[in-house]
């Protein structure tokens, strides 16, 4: 699918799949949108354009040349985006090219950065009438909705923390959820990095007016903060995994403590039986018609003493 935005009397209009995508009299196309295209809208737009979109390899790659690329004609850039995908958080790269005043943004899913940035253009007009406006407000939108994710994985870490320490418990879905939430938040840590990296070259590009410099100068504010919060929450899961690691040792330790205690407990009757269950002719007690009570008082008076002594020494 391809929309095309443009300005028609200070005002935003666009059409889906329009029937040509050169501007016509009077109207300023600024953006054009490709989502999930097929193989000849792809091709459209990049003979109509002279224009060439990295394949989904190169996008994927962490080559510096293929995340971002500049020269006297525009802009060339990859940037990831974390999206929820069928109820889970996936990243998908987005391709980014400003030629002519018109950018042009290729993805292959529908995002809700996309459609809440379209809203934005239709509410606040006056402050997107170029292209690299509706890019550094794609940007700033998805960077909010980075933070709201942010913020869903602290709540989740939060919920984890008081099931893990007070309830303690070390059930193997607590630390499956901890691993999960580990993967997520690397997952928005190198989305975040990622657009860190964007920002800063187009920061230091002569081509970039100063009004969106000071506007940049602002989105890597918030990229920083969103760091250090990610930062803290990987730090905060690595402390709760940590715990329950320390909680499943614990519970091994006392498991086996109480088998060993079982096992002393029982190495004092198991001698005296093994000692009256020896085959020699010449043991008095064998003749002795209180020897098998006498037997059986002496081998729980023993266990019993062991069980007394762990008491005492609050080994049980």
């Amino acid at each position: 699918m391809i929309r095309s935005f443009y300005l028609q009397n200070d005002e935003l209009h666009w059409e889906k799949d329009p029937e040509t995508l050169r501007p016509a009299a009077g109207k300023n196309t600024i953006w054009i949108d490709l989502q999930a295209p097929s193989e000849a809208e792809l091709q459209r737009v990049e003979q109509e354009f002279g224009i060439e979109f990295f394949t989904p390899q190169e996008a994927a790659e962490i080559e510096s040349s293929s995340r971002y690329f500049e020269d006297s004609t525009g802009f060339e850039a990859n940037s990831a985006f974390v999206v929820l995908d069928k109820g889970n958080y996936e990243t998908r790269q987005i391709s980014f090219i400003l030629k002519d005043g018109i950018l042009f943004t290729l993805r292959r899913t529908e995002m809700k950065a996309f459609a809440e940035t379209v809203r934005k253009m239709k509410t606040f007009k006056s402050t997107t009438t170029k292209a690299i406006q509706i890019w550094l407000l794609l940007l700033e939108t998805q960077i909010d909705f980075d933070a709201d994710f942010i913020e869903f994985l602290t709540r989740t870490t939060n919920n984890v923390s008081k099931k893990l320490v007070k309830e303690q418990s070390i059930e193997e879905e607590v630390l499956i959820r901890i691993t999960e939430l580990q993967e997520n938040t690397i997952q928005i840590r190198d989305s975040i990095v990622d657009k860190q990296r964007l920002v800063s070259s187009l920061l230091r590009s002569f081509s970039v007016a100063e009004p969106e410099k000071d506007r940049l100068r602002i989105i890597i504010k918030d990229i920083n903060s969103l760091l250090q919060h990610a930062q803290f929450s990987f730090e905060r899961l690595e402390y709760l995994q940590n715990t329950f690691l320390g909680l499943v040792n614990i519970e091994q330790n006392q498991v086996i403590k109480i088998f060993t205690v079982v096992t002393v407990v029982f190495m004092p009757p198991t001698l005296i039986a093994s000692i009256y269950g020896m085959n020699f002719k010449v043991m008095p007690e064998l003749e002795w018609v209180a020897g098998y009570p006498f037997a059986l008082i002496l081998m729980v008076a023993s266990s019993m003493t062991f069980l007394w002594y762990f008491k005492r020494k609050k080994w049980l």
